[in-house]
């Protein structure tokens, strides 16, 4: 299978690039991630021999779970970074699934067979639009077929944001819209301040900024740190929803 990368628009490539430069280090720092893969893996249907579309397999936190599951099931796992294909494939080295591998952008899916099973974890929240996205993934469906997804809810980092705002400072966290479907929700706190906040993100590659933000000084940057862990104590929330939609 070749994993020549498709054309990517620039804010997916520079998404893949981060991601793929973090390939080999990436589960180690992504506890949350796996939590959330779990969690959703808990909401996993009951079907035979699906035929299953993952996007954002990334190493294959989710991928492993769905094989599991599906002993019999048919597999299409994709990423837009090479490098995660990568991982994802050693990781799934010698389970005996039925495994195909693609390089895809989630933003502009390549033509596919209709769908028993799509599943996304902690990936939509990269897209520009992600519910035209998931409208678009539930047209493909088969009838009964079934999309699970898990992504950053809108009161992801609230803490984080209110204190960009009240110091006027600017904010590269992306825009997270309600998305439909929403079944299940939590609100995490895994860092025990928001320098260790950051440092999580920028060890799974997860500080790509939404497009036009102009990176904060260095100053601008202790200063809002400062600010959270005497406000909220360090503290920075993860707002995770999941989701469940069928085919109409």
């Amino acid at each position: 299978m070749s994993l020549t990368s498709p054309i990517l628009s620039r804010r997916s490539a520079e998404i893949a690039a981060r991601f793929g430069a973090k390939a080999e280090v990436y589960e180690t720092h992504a506890d949350l991630q796996d939590g959330v893969a779990g969690h959703l893996a808990s909401m996993l249907p009951d079907l035979e021999a699906p035929r299953v579309l993952e996007l954002g397999c990334g190493t294959g936190l989710l991928s492993r779970r769905l094989v599991a599951r599906y002993p019999d099931g048919e597999f299409l796992l994709t990423d837009a970074a090479p490098e995660m294909i990568r991982a994802c494939q050693r990781n799934l080295n010698g389970s005996g699934a039925n495994l195909s591998f693609a390089v895809m952008d989630a933003a502009a899916p390549a033509a596919y067979e209709t769908l028993d099973l799509v599943v996304t974890s902690m990936m939509l929240h990269w897209l520009g639009d992600p519910v035209a996205s998931l409208e678009r993934l539930r047209r493909r469906l088969a009838p009964g077929g079934v999309l699970l997804f898990a992504t950053l809810g809108p009161d992801c980092f609230a803490e984080w944001r209110s204190v960009l705002a009240a110091e006027g400072l600017r904010s590269g966290t992306p825009n997270l819209p309600q998305i439909p479907g929403v079944v299940e929700e939590e609100h995490l706190t895994p860092d025990k301040d928001s320098l260790s906040f950051l440092r999580r993100m920028k060890a799974v590659g997860g500080l790509q900024p939404r497009d036009g933000y102009e990176a904060l000084t260095a100053g601008e940057l202790r200063r809002a740190i400062r600010t959270t862990n005497l406000l909220f104590g360090g503290r920075v929330t993860w707002h995770i929803v999941y989701g469940r939609l069928e085919r109409s």
